[in-house]
């Protein structure tokens, strides 16, 4: 199967090219730049420029692509170092999404032949704030947040045109992604080293986790599994409460669990008021109910299973 992939230098792209490469896949990468090699497809979503003729030989597209929700590592959260949620920068993680979401619809209906599976990298930040409630691929949303707004209009709604055309559309609904070099686990075993992993104001929000290996794993399975389609939660079937994370992730580094609260006020200064409460303050209780029907195996179905993730 010849398999193209948006977003392949990215910390996602990078591992699950190598995996599908491995398994034996043919494995085109999207540049936004002139093609170096017969492995790489021009695209350019701002200019609304893709090859066709080398996209329509594929049979299927991972769609991983987009501005970063969060910085690229700890520093970018200091105030003026680009990261944070301002103006020029909620712009760029809006448009990165449509654009290439809306080029993608537009060449699918300039063409007769086409790829007939696309997989688009998605988020769970779609559900909103949902407190304790228990959340399926069938929850309605809790509308309000900027990170709800770019995942449902900009990254999801436009992919729904696809489905009229007998494409099967998976949108990979992805929760907090551990794994070395990622931001996410670098902030945790920060903390963690410093012996200052605390709650969160009572820390009873819900974190949905997963690991990169479920991630790579889960993209791939969706592609060799017919069943799948629409939205597809990519979490580890064991959420966790914001302060029951921190207390397993201190004990997997044989730390301190600091116990006295962070308020969460302190930590929107620190990152960002809007920022800090989608990394930090909405509590989303996901399960992964079609990956669990269609028998995925997690390597990491609880976050004790993380541990290289937080070695060294």
């Amino acid at each position: 199967m010849k398999v193209g992939v948006t977003g392949a230098s990215g910390f996602i792209g990078r591992k699950l090219t190598k995996k599908l490469l491995d398994s034996g896949y043919e494995v085109k990468k999207f540049v936004r730049r002139e093609p170096q090699s017969e492995d790489e497809i021009y695209w350019s979503p701002s200019k609304k420029e893709i090859d066709k003729d080398k996209f329509k030989e594929l049979d299927a597209v991972i769609h991983l692509a987009g501005e970063s929700i969060a910085p690229k590592d700890i520093l970018g959260f200091l105030p003026f170092a680009g990261g944070r949620w301002n103006k020029e920068r909620k712009s760029r993680i809006y448009w990165s999404r449509k654009w290439a979401a809306d080029l993608f619809v537009e060449t699918y209906k300039s063409l007769e032949e086409y790829p007939n599976i696309f997989i688009s990298a998605s988020g769970i930040g779609v559900y909103g704030e949902h407190g304790d409630e228990v959340i399926t691929e069938n929850t309605s949303y809790n509308r309000g947040s900027f990170e709800q707004l770019v995942v449902e209009e900009a990254w999801e709604d436009p992919l729904n045109e696809l489905k009229k055309m007998d494409i099967r559309v998976v949108k990979a609904r992805k929760g907090i992604i551990l794994g070395k070099g990622n931001v996410a686990t670098d902030i945790f075993t920060l903390v963690t080293k410093l012996n200052i992993s605390s709650p969160i104001g009572k820390g009873n929000q819900y974190f949905s986790w997963v690991s990169i290996d479920d991630v790579v794993n889960a993209y791939i399975f969706c592609l060799e599994n017919e069943n799948l389609e629409g939205p597809v939660n990519f979490v580890s079937p064991e959420p966790l409460k914001q302060k029951d994370f921190s207390k397993v992730i201190a004990k997997i580094m044989n730390k301190k669990y600091f116990f006295p609260p962070l308020p969460p006020i302190l930590m929107k200064i620190a990152i960002g008021w809007e920022l800090g409460e989608s990394l930090g303050l909405t509590s989303m209780r996901i399960i992964p109910e079609k990956l669990l029907k269609e028998n995925f195996e997690f390597e990491a179905q609880t976050l004790e299973m993380c541990k290289k993730e937080f070695a060294g």
